[in-house]
């Protein structure tokens, strides 16, 4: 019987390719830096966005970049610039919120650990009407180390008061995966967003993880069928 169900944000829940990158390409011309396509920067996300601002350093090196910035005035402009945007370009993944509501009616906890940022987390929960949807979020800074690493995830379980064996790591990268091993829980994982190039199946059959499903709505079909409840968003 699963107790609490976690999810992850960037490409579980919701598409926020384009965003992360309109922002990443501000800030490339503010720095006068080669801008990445998109699809690099999709290739970036996941490891929240300290390792996104390695990786992107790495890239500018590659495009010809002479000097790199300061790290942290870089990294904390980035995050003012995501702040300071809509989220128009921002689109929930279809189905994944009925989903997540579906569960939280069937009495299981349900909790948002996500290796973004909590303000801009919040702000963006804020802004859909949706803070209320989670039991709880867990967020980059909360734990001393990010998702591969468990922690993130035992925090969570351990404030929703469950057992390992009664949860479950819903998301669409291998940092996902990895984290929900260490923790020793339950992943599902979803076919919705980022993986760091790697397409998620494909990575997942070499890893040992055989729970892969095209998006969150089935991911919730699946465990409510499982606790005998209803469909879905239904």
């Amino acid at each position: 019987m699963i107790r609490a169900a976690l999810f992850d944000l960037d490409g579980t829940l919701v598409s926020s390719l384009p965003e992360l990158a309109k922002g990443v390409e501000m800030l490339s011309r503010e720095l006068g830096a080669p801008v990445p396509p998109e699809a690099v920067v999709g290739d970036m996300i996941g490891g929240g966005v300290r390792v996104l601002i390695d990786r992107l350093f790495l890239w500018w090196q590659g495009a010809g970049a002479k000097e790199l910035p300061n790290f942290e005035s870089t990294l904390q402009r980035l995050v003012a610039i995501w702040s300071g945007m809509s989220g128009d370009l921002i689109r929930e993944i279809p189905g994944a919120f009925a989903g997540v509501q579906s569960l939280k009616e069937a009495g299981i906890s349900v909790w948002l650990v996500t290796n973004k940022e909590r303000g801009l987390t919040e702000a963006f929960l804020r802004e859909r009407g949706i803070d209320a949807l989670f039991n709880g979020l867990v967020a980059a800074g909360d734990c001393a180390h990010p998702k591969p690493a468990p922690d993130m995830l035992i925090k969570a379980i351990t404030s929703a008061g469950a057992e390992a064996s009664e949860a479950v790591m819903v998301g669409d990268s291998r940092n996902d995966a990895l984290a929900a091993r260490a923790a020793g829980i339950r992943a599902m994982l979803v076919e919705s967003g980022y993986n760091e190039g790697v397409p998620l199946k494909e990575w997942a059959r070499t890893a040992g993880f055989n729970e892969v499903f095209p998006s969150v709505k089935e991911v919730c079909e699946e465990l409510l069928a499982q606790q005998g409840s209803r469909k879905c968003g239904n």
